[in-house]
């Protein structure tokens, strides 16, 4: 056993003395969110290794699957300084510092914050709270992207009112409004985006909520079909591995949301397919990142130029498809944080071509176009029939999508029954009147209703 003390076990020089199969056998503690944490988790679980997902919610799909020991930490999910102690006094059970992943931009930053803590007990990655902050929130990654001669899209970011309302002069219109991080609690926009039409409606979203914590860009002609990403694992070693790309066909909401239909590898022609990864490389090089990463680019139609828009700082919500496809990122960083070379993984595997598919989002983007004209119901189911890797359906680990389907289905139901006609409540009868009940067929035949409580007669005309 090592000297926690003396080892830095973030430093992949370091050596633990330990043969490859005792390495093996270190945990990793999974701070789990949404499908992405379920992914992260069935990809270091179906690699052999020790699993432990922390849950912040009682309805994650996580919460269904066979794979790892499930801690619930809910009551922890609003305060950091607490779930920092718990994270440190769960890693004391290992005999060997764990591997702890986040899966969300709240949970990387609060690493990273904590790093100095964290790292006495449990392997991260090695980024600093200030490098990934500024990194996170847009303003470092578009000045390293220009420095580096990668195209960016026009934007300007937690600037005054009246820095934005000068910057649209020179910019115009549609404008997409964003949150430097999703869930970002001081910015004003908590959905993923807002799309603007016109300078007059930006001045009015401005003058109503104000810009702090505000990205306002420039909207460029993508959508659907246009958008790609560049994923891989960018090392202690500052070497980059396990590199692939992504097509995002379909998103939820559609043309500027999450995948909800993509495709890996991205399909572009060679020279285009060679251009996203120069970019991501020459970014990559000029960052000071360690980790895994998700690089999102727009594809502009007419111009043939690809723009960065985002960087994911942490695993994605496509990491289950690249696994999928046979490059399981999250493996590859547990074994780099335990201070492997990973001398035996190219800058870019080979991957096998698959369509994947989280069905509930899609559902709704399907109803949205096809309202919209843009997607035939044949075509899209053309289009799930071609699907070969699922967001919670796996042979394997059958609960998520068992719970997935139950969800729909409750959804649907919910759907149907808002839209039946509500029948008319039935009058009562004030105490002490007496209503003839309903007329029989051979009643109405004769032309008599009979008061079966006053056993009269009366001609039905009277």
């Amino acid at each position: 056993m090592f000297d926690l003390a003396a080892a830095d076990p973030n430093d992949s020089h370091h050596s633990f003395q330990q043969s490859y199969r005792q390495r093996r056998t270190a945990a990793a503690i999974v701070l789990c969110l949404t499908g992405t944490g379920m992914a992260t988790v069935r990809a270091l679980a179906q690699a052999g290794v020790d699993v432990h997902a922390f849950v912040f919610r009682p309805h994650e799909p996580i919460q269904h699957s066979r794979y790892a020991r499930k801690v619930n930490v809910g009551h922890l999910a609003d305060d950091d300084d607490e779930l920092i102690r718990y994270l440190l006094a769960y890693a004391k059970q290992f005999a060997t510092p764990p591997v702890v992943v986040p899966t969300s931009d709240k949970h990387a930053l609060l690493l990273a914050k904590h790093r100095a803590r964290l790292r006495e007990r449990c392997r991260i990655w090695r980024n600093t709270h200030e490098d990934l902050s500024r990194l996170i929130n847009k303003d470092a990654l578009y000045d390293a992207a220009q420095r580096a001669g990668v195209p960016v899209i026009p934007s300007i970011f937690d600037a005054n009112p009246v820095e934005i309302a000068a910057w649209s002069t020179l910019n115009s219109p549609p404008y997409l409004l964003k949150p430097p991080f999703e869930g970002a609690p001081s910015s004003p926009v908590h959905a993923k985006n807002i799309q603007l039409h016109t300078r007059e409606a930006l001045l009015e979203f401005l003058q109503q909520h104000g810009s702090q914590g505000l990205i306002v860009q420039r909207l460029m002609h993508g959508g659907d079909g246009h958008i790609y990403d560049c994923y891989g694992l960018s090392t202690a070693g500052r070497r980059l591995v396990g590199m692939a790309s992504h097509r995002r066909l379909r998103q939820h909401s559609p043309d500027f949301g999450a995948t909800c239909f993509g495709e890996i590898p991205s399909g572009l022609p060679p020279a285009q397919d060679r251009r996203l990864f120069e970019y991501t490389k020459r970014l990559l090089a000029a960052l000071p990142y360690h980790g895994i990463f998700g690089v999102e680019w727009l594809h502009e139609r007419g111009s043939d130029r690809f723009y960065l828009i985002d960087f994911n700082a942490r695993p994605f919500a496509s990491i289950g498809h690249l696994h999928d496809c046979g490059v399981n990122l999250p493996w590859l960083s547990y074994r780099d944080l335990l201070g492997d070379e990973l001398d035996d993984v190219d800058a870019r595997p080979q991957v096998k071509r698959k369509l994947w598919i989280d069905f509930g989002r899609d559902v709704e983007t399907f109803r949205a176009k096809r309202s919209r004209g843009e997607l035939t119901t044949w075509q899209w189911l053309c289009s799930l029939a071609r699907c070969r890797s699922f967001a919670y359906f796996d042979s394997r680990d059958l609960g998520p999508g068992i719970a997935s389907m139950h969800n729909m289905l409750q959804h649907a139901i919910r759907f149907a029954k808002a839209r039946l006609p509500r029948r008319k409540p039935v009058a009562r009868a004030p105490q002490g009147v007496q209503i003839a009940n309903r007329p029989r067929c051979s009643d109405l035949r004769s032309g008599w209703i009979v008061n079966s409580n006053a056993r009269s007669a009366s001609a039905a005309g009277a």
